[in-house]
């Protein structure tokens, strides 16, 4: 089983210069895009004509060869009173699939939730996994990412020229780091609590 494993890594490394030589080595870009996100209620295919279930919002994404990071914001309504932020960090494959026409983008994150201050929030706080908050003054915001959902990510993208499309696959995690790395199990990360499809349109910067 070991030297399966062995020569099936030998092919990927041959391959994938190939494929990446294909593309520009380096990509840092700028987007913004829609996310289809009903809550856990709402049958995933019957929810589209809710305008509640839509997301919009902005991203920065870098790569490196087949390596990338990417950050993620949505402004989203935490209840009928309160407006947050969701920031999404995730580490990520881009496999070339086809050259710079089509990759496969595999990757894993964490998602922190903040709310601010306004006229109904009188502290900022973050919005924790399992409906668990904590005030912005108590913690700091490693400890939000220590506590906070993880996220798992399958996607496919297109290069055309200096614009990228993304279309993917965001699946939020009933698992946070830290209790993945206390139970030291990281197959817990598919335990599913939410899904999200998302649709992005980047311009490349260099």
């Amino acid at each position: 089983m070991r030297n399966k494993s062995l020569a099936v890594l030998v092919i990927l490394c041959l391959l994938l210069p190939v494929s990446v030589g294909a593309r520009s080595l380096l990509n840092v870009s700028l987007g913004f895009g829609a996310a289809y996100s009903p809550d856990e209620e709402t049958e995933f295919s019957l929810g589209m004509e809710d305008p509640n279930n839509w997301l919009f919002g902005g991203e920065v994404s870098a790569r490196l060869a087949f390596l990338q990071a990417q950050a993620m914001i949505f402004p989203i309504q935490c209840n009928e009173e309160e407006t947050g932020i969701l920031m999404i960090g995730m580490g990520s494959l881009s496999l070339p699939i086809l050259g710079p026409l089509l990759s496969l983008e595999l990757g894993a994150g964490v998602g922190v939730t903040y709310v601010p201050t306004n006229s109904t929030v009188s502290k900022s706080y973050y919005a924790l996994a399992q409906g668990a908050k904590a005030d912005a003054e108590d913690v700091t915001f490693g400890e939000a990412v220590w506590k906070s959902p993880v996220y798992l990510q399958a996607g496919l993208g297109t290069e055309v020229g200096p614009i990228t499309v993304k279309l993917r696959y965001l699946l939020e995690s009933k698992e946070t780091v830290g209790s993945i790395v206390a139970s030291d199990a990281w197959w817990g990360a598919f335990a599913i609590e939410k899904r999200t499809l998302s649709l992005a349109l980047a311009l490349k910067m260099f």
